[in-house]
C-alpha cells in the first residue's frame, strides 16, 4: 500500500484487524533477539496499529470494524475510509491481544511503543467492555447490534476478550480503578464460557463448542454473511483462545485472589 499498510494474506490493499496477532508480537521477538540495532521496528508498529486505527475506528462504538480496503473499491469498502461495514467479535480480539502482547514484550523497545500501546489499550479496553452483553457478560459476534435477529453470543472472540483483560490486569496495563473493572468484566465472561460452551465428553475428555469459523473480507461483508457462517466444535480457535484464557484466569487468582464466584 501507498501508505506502507501490510496486506492481509493475499488480498492486495486490504488489512485486517487480524493481521496485527500474527505481526506484533513476532515482529517484537524477532528484533529483541535477532536485531536488536533495528531501531525502525518501534514505527513500524504504531504504525501498523494506527493505520488500522484511523480507518477501522467507529466513533459510535468505540470499537473497529473487521478491516478496510485501501484502494477504496471492494463493494463494502467506505467511500472515504475503506472501512468494511461489520465489527467483528474475533478479529477485534486479536486485535486487543496484539496491544496486551505487545506490552509484555515492549521493554527493549522505546518509551514511545509502551505509551501507544498503554493508550490504545485503555481507549479499546473501556469500549469492549462497554459491548459486552448484560446477562452473559461475554460479546456478540457481530458486536454492535447485540439481540438482532441471528445474532449470538460468539465463543472464541468472548475467549479473547477474556484473556485480554486478565492478563493486562495482571500485569498492570491498566489504570488500578479500570483494572478491577477489567478483572470483573473477563470474570463474568469466563464464568459463561465455562458454562455454556465447555463440554464434558463420554470419555473424560473436554471440548469446547459456539465458535464462529472463518469470516473473510472476501465476500460480501453483511451482516447476514457475518451471522450465517458456520458454527464449529473444537475449532483451534476456539479451543485456544479459551485455554489462553483459562491460564491468564489462573495466574490471576494466584496474583490477586480468585475471580470465580
Amino acid at each position: 500500500m501507498r501508505s506502507g499498510g501490510y496486506w492481509y494474506f493475499e488480498y492486495p490493499n486490504w488489512s485486517y484487524l487480524d493481521g496485527m496477532y500474527s505481526l506484533v508480537p513476532f515482529l517484537l521477538t524477532y528484533t529483541a533477539h535477532f536485531d536488536p540495532k533495528n531501531e525502525s521496528v518501534t514505527d513500524d508498529v504504531i504504525h501498523q496499529l494506527d493505520l488500522l486505527w484511523t480507518h477501522c475506528y467507529q466513533n459510535e462504538s468505540g470499537l473497529l470494524v473487521h478491516g478496510y480496503d485501501a484502494s477504496k473499491t471492494a463493494s463494502w469498502a467506505n467511500p472515504v475510509t475503506g472501512a468494511s461495514p461489520i465489527v467483528w467479535d474475533r478479529s477485534l480480539g486479536w486485535y486487543i491481544m496484539s496491544l496486551v502482547d505487545g506490552l509484555e514484550l515492549s521493554s527493549p523497545f522505546p518509551q514511545r511503543l509502551v505509551d501507544y500501546l498503554r493508550r490504545r489499550l485503555e481507549q479499546l479496553a473501556e469500549s469492549v467492555i462497554s459491548a459486552a452483553d448484560p446477562e452473559t457478560g461475554c460479546w456478540w459476534q457481530v458486536m454492535t447490534l447485540p439481540n438482532k435477529q441471528g445474532n449470538y453470543i460468539e465463543s472464541s472472540g468472548s475467549a479473547m476478550f477474556t484473556a485480554a483483560l486478565f492478563k493486562a490486569a495482571r500485569l498492570g496495563y491498566l489504570p488500578e480503578k479500570f483494572a478491577s473493572e477489567a478483572r470483573k468484566a473477563a470474570g463474568k465472561c469466563y464464568n459463561h464460557l465455562v458454562d455454556a460452551f465447555v463440554v464434558k465428553n463420554e470419555n473424560g475428555t473436554l471440548g469446547y463448542n459456539g465458535t464462529v469459523s472463518v469470516c473473510s473480507l472476501n465476500s460480501s461483508a453483511s451482516y447476514e454473511y457475518y451471522v450465517s457462517q458456520p458454527l464449529l466444535y473444537n475449532s483451534v480457535h476456539g479451543t485456544a483462545a479459551f485455554v489462553h484464557a483459562s491460564l491468564e484466569q489462573e495466574m490471576l487468582e494466584d496474583a490477586e485472589g480468585p475471580s470465580r464466584k
